[in-house]
This record gives C-alpha cells, structure tokens and sequence, in this order.
C-alpha cells in the first residue's frame, strides 16, 4: 500500500462523500441537463470513445490531434452493435432500442453496413455547455480532494 492510499484510507469519509456528491451531481445533471437516461447517456459516450479510440495517441499534444475547433481531426471509425454490448454490459435489444432513439434524436447513425457513429452534429450548444461545465466542476472536485489528502496524516 503507498503513502496516497494510506492517505485516501485515514480521510475514507470525506473522500468518499466529495466524490460521490460529484458523480451523483454529475448523473443529474445528465438526465436534466441533456434529458437523457443514464443508460442512454452511457452508451452514447461509449460509442463516441469507441468510433475515436484508434485515433487518440496516448501524449500526443492536442494540437496534433484536435481542428481549431476542438474536435478530433479525421474520421470515426463506427462500431458494431455487438461491440457496443460487449463493452456496456447492456442486454443487446436495449442496446439497439437505445440506439435507434438516439438517432432519431440526431445523436448517432447507422451506416449502410450497420455499424453505428456518433455524429458530431449531435454535439449541440447544450451538450456543449454541459461539457464545460463538467469538466469545470470535476477540477473542482479535484482540488478538494487534493486538499483533504494533503491534511490528512501519512502513513
């Protein structure tokens, strides 16, 4: 066991209820935020991360990787349903329901081989702030628990 496990095992409870209040926050505000269920919203997320995976070189710089825009320069590469099912765990009629009601939402497609795409058009202002602000509250959260961990004794 290292000294930030030991740390992390003497301030259990106030770790813990930092970081379970961030994700029980952040789960809420998906389903209000984006009006999606967590289910939905998981499966959507996997299947962005799965379509740019290949893409993604671990310490590349973002300017080797991202447009002006933010976005990743080059194609997806669009997954089978199949592979979808194998990484959420999801039974594979939810996975399709699902699917089918994200496109019809305009957040994913199929192509004509039946693999399945995130689209970056999906991507609205609204998914676009809830990202931001994410990304601003799990820094936040970040910075408490470094706080906690450093206060709390070693060893």
């Amino acid at each position: 066991m290292d000294d930030l496990d030991r740390r992390i095992d003497k301030a259990f409870t106030m770790v813990a209820f930092a970081a379970n209040r961030h994700l029980v926050d952040h789960m809420r505000r998906m389903t209000t935020t984006l009006d999606m269920d967590l289910e939905s919203a998981m499966l959507w997320g996997t299947l962005a991360h799965l379509n740019v995976a290949q893409a993604i070189r671990p310490g590349a710089p973002p300017t080797e990787l991202l447009a002006p825009d933010g976005f990743l320069l080059g194609a997806h590469r669009p997954v089978r349903l199949t592979d979808l099912v194998q990484v959420t765990g999801l039974p594979k009629e939810t996975v399709r329901r699902k699917l089918e009601k994200l496109r019809q939402r305009g957040k994913v497609r199929r192509t004509e081989d039946g693999l399945w795409d995130a689209l970056r058009e999906g991507i609205d202002e609204r998914t676009h702030a809830f990202t931001r602000e994410s990304v601003k509250r799990l820094l936040s959260t970040a910075r408490i628990i470094e706080g906690i961990l450093q206060n709390s004794p070693p060893g």
